[in-house]
């Protein structure tokens, strides 16, 4: 299968002022720099009846696969990210296109929903549908591009085969805006971006529980945040769209968690910190900030391998740990974010994964 064509599935998305489409969004970019051809999926209908749906997906979405043996020449390679929807649908044309064309599908996973069991108050876990996508669908691609190697680890525990699992490392995050890191503060601070509902982030507020990190500067960047005015270390700076975030980023660290708590990473989105990828980790690097991480997560792995952060057990540690930090060191973990930003902002990590997987196939 040498130099064969490379086809990748965009799925129309209706679009919103959240993060949320970034990363699959760079992914369909970084596939159109490779010189990969596009093939354009059609727009789920959100917001209608269930039985809509189901006639949609037996009319339209099922012709928007069959229309593929048409579009497509024989043994060629086809990207396809995960979730999407249809995934029965997704199943049957992958198994059935893989023998009679001799495609190969590359799954390129950004979320295991079966795994994460949905996110509290904001998404529901369904639990019948994610494990058919999640493990009869994914398994009869030829190979699929995790996250890291906790996740492939995972995936080989419910059976997948390891020779077609590949690791994606750490996500992109295409970005033309360049950002100097400012030296250490002599207050120190930290960055939060993203969803700040307090369903997605209740341990913002509990950051200074029983006096802790009571010199510490918090900046706040995102969406739903419900801001009270009683704690002073809590500067909220707005909402922005993801392309010019990094231009506004403060603080010395950005800081990845996730759940209720300070003391741990807690429920279900906390725990699946040990096995996924967070984008709010490759947001921050893009910007050359280097991270705090929870120290059980898949993440901090990468983090440390490539000197670009730091970990704590607890949120109560977040003060004393940047403080034992000399501005030696600090200039250090800034040059290494440095170096990670400009891979992250040019597609290296996803452009590499997806070769490698082309390579697994001769």
């Amino acid at each position: 299968m040498d130099n064969p064509q490379v086809f990748y599935l965009e799925f129309k998305t209706y679009k919103r002022n959240s993060a949320a489409f970034k990363a699959p969004d760079d992914v369909y970019q970084i596939c159109k720099r490779q010189g990969y051809t596009k093939v354009l999926m059609p727009e789920y209908p959100h917001g209608k009846p269930k039985v809509y749906n189901k006639l949609w997906l037996a009319t339209i979405g099922i012709h928007s696969w069959k229309k593929l043996a048409k579009l497509i020449p024989d043994e060629s390679v086809v990207v396809f990210q995960h979730p999407q929807y249809g995934k029965r649908i997704v199943r049957d044309y992958v198994k059935k296109y893989g023998k009679e064309k001799k495609f190969r599908f590359i799954a390129l996973i950004h979320d295991i929903e079966s795994l994460r069991g949905g996110m509290e108050g904001i998404v529901s876990g369904k639990t019948k549908t994610n494990s058919i996508g999640d493990n009869a669908m994914l398994k009869e691609f030829h190979a699929v591009i995790c996250h890291n190697e906790h996740m492939r680890q995972y995936l080989i525990s419910q059976g997948f085969d390891e020779k077609r699992l590949i690791n994606l490392e750490i996500f992109d995050y295409l970005s033309d805006v360049e950002r100097v890191q400012p030296p250490k503060e002599a207050m120190p601070s930290i960055a939060i971006a993203g969803n700040l509902a307090k369903v997605k982030a209740g341990y913002i507020p509990k950051i200074f529980d029983e006096g802790h990190n009571q010199g510490l500067e918090v900046n706040l960047f995102g969406t739903r945040y419900e801001d009270d005015g009683i704690n002073k270390n809590l500067i909220y700076h707005g909402a922005f769209p993801p392309e010019e975030l990094a231009a506004h980023l403060k603080g010395d660290f950005g800081l990845v968690w996730d759940g209720l708590e300070a003391v741990t990473c807690a429920g279900n989105t906390g725990n699946y910190l040990r096995y996924n990828n967070p984008h709010k980790a490759s947001m921050y690097l893009s910007a050359g900030m280097p991270v705090i991480v929870w120290s059980e997560a898949a993440i901090a792995d990468f983090v440390l391998a490539n000197g670009v952060g730091i970990t704590v057990d607890s949120l109560y540690d977040l003060e004393d740990r940047i403080n034992s930090i000399s501005p030696a060191e600090y200039e250090i973990l800034c040059q290494n974010a440095q170096e990670i930003s400009k891979k992250l902002r040019n597609g290296y990590y996803t452009s590499s994964a997806i070769e490698k997987a082309i390579i697994a196939f001769n």
